[in-house]
């Protein structure tokens, strides 16, 4: 089998666990680092291996690059996207996708004239485990209908932080860069689309939401309650009810733990184990090469990134979250 051969665009922590992955993946290797310090990619080639560019261009035309894993800032990605589409390499982009809808549907055109594949890198919508929760909601319906999702996920960063998820005029704060996983939980769990989103929030000193709650209504009746945070830590799990009982997920982000169904009248929950994978990264470059021919990954397909990016729009909205460059 020959491997899918990657660039990684920027050299954070993101892209770290990326390189870190496509080591345990089965199918993809690391050819091409793109840092707009050269220095910053040399660094990280030593580690990660890979050949160094001083700019993303060049990595993204390197010889024998197929593929592309963009892990730069949120306001970058639409740019990058594009740039991407046009060499006609396959592309693998972290969440949020961009900033809004309006910019998503732009990038998303440029990648439908080149044909290529693409998917928002939303890694836990890679393991096994979504599969089985939907499946668990949708096909085993294992608690009746469902009527209401708890969710939260959220980390403490400090107040000074300097980190493009703190600057406002990047799409900073914890709705753009942890909330966009209880969206699209909720809308993976419902199969719907919210019909109202109303967001309430604490502002940083910088105008980003550093801490959120809010809650989506779907047109069949679930209800949604959602908490996020840059700056506090939460118990980043999900609780998902139905008639006749409740899923206790542990570690739905990650997935290193255990679904729990508490059935109604039942004196233990009974315990799921989702498929171990070797690296949650590398199963996300793997489910990525096996996808490549229908263009995009059934679990987060093209669609799917609109909808979430059209919730997280409506959202900020209610909000008055306003971001730099005329959002």
């Amino acid at each position: 089998m020959q491997k899918l051969r990657w660039a990684i665009l920027a050299t954070g922590s993101i892209a770290k666990s990326f390189a870190n992955g496509l080591k345990h993946s089965q199918t993809g290797e690391l050819v091409a680092v793109g840092s707009r310090e050269l220095s910053r990619a040399e660094d990280f080639c030593s580690q990660f291996g890979g050949r160094p560019y001083g700019d993303y261009r060049s990595a993204v035309y390197a010889d024998g690059v197929d593929a592309v894993y963009i892990a730069t800032p949120h306001h970058c990605h639409e740019e990058d996207t594009i740039l991407c589409a046009e060499a006609r390499k396959h592309i693998l982009c972290e969440k949020p996708f961009t900033l809004d809808e309006a910019s998503a549907q732009r990038a998303l055109a440029a990648v439908k004239k080149a044909d290529v594949f693409f998917a928002e890198a939303f890694m836990y919508r890679f393991h096994p485990q979504s599969r089985q929760l939907r499946d668990l909601v949708h096909t085993n319906h294992v608690i009746g209908p469902i009527h209401h999702i708890s969710v939260e996920f959220g980390f403490n960063a400090p107040r000074q932080w300097e980190n493009f998820r703190a600057k406002k005029q990047f799409g900073g704060g914890a709705l753009m860069d942890v909330g966009c996983y209880c969206t699209s939980f909720a809308r993976l769990i419902t199969g719907e689309e919210p019909e109202r989103a109303d967001y309430v929030i604490q502002k940083a000193e910088d105008g980003y939401d550093a801490i959120g709650a809010g809650i989506l209504q779907f047109p069949g009746g679930c209800t949604t309650s959602f908490a996020t945070a840059v700056h506090l830590t939460l118990n980043n799990q999900a609780t998902i009810y139905g008639e006749k009982g409740h899923i206790q997920v542990t570690s739905p982000w990650f997935c290193h733990g255990e679904i729990q169904i508490y059935r109604t009248g039942a004196e233990r929950p009974e315990i799921i184990r989702p498929s171990p994978v070797d690296n949650l990264y590398g199963n996300e470059a793997d489910v990525v090469y096996y996808s490549l021919n229908q263009r995009q990954a059934e679990m987060c397909n093209w669609d799917d990134t609109l909808g979430n990016m059209r919730t997280i729009d409506a959202l900020k909205a209610s909000a008055g979250l306003q971001f730099g460059g005329g959002l």
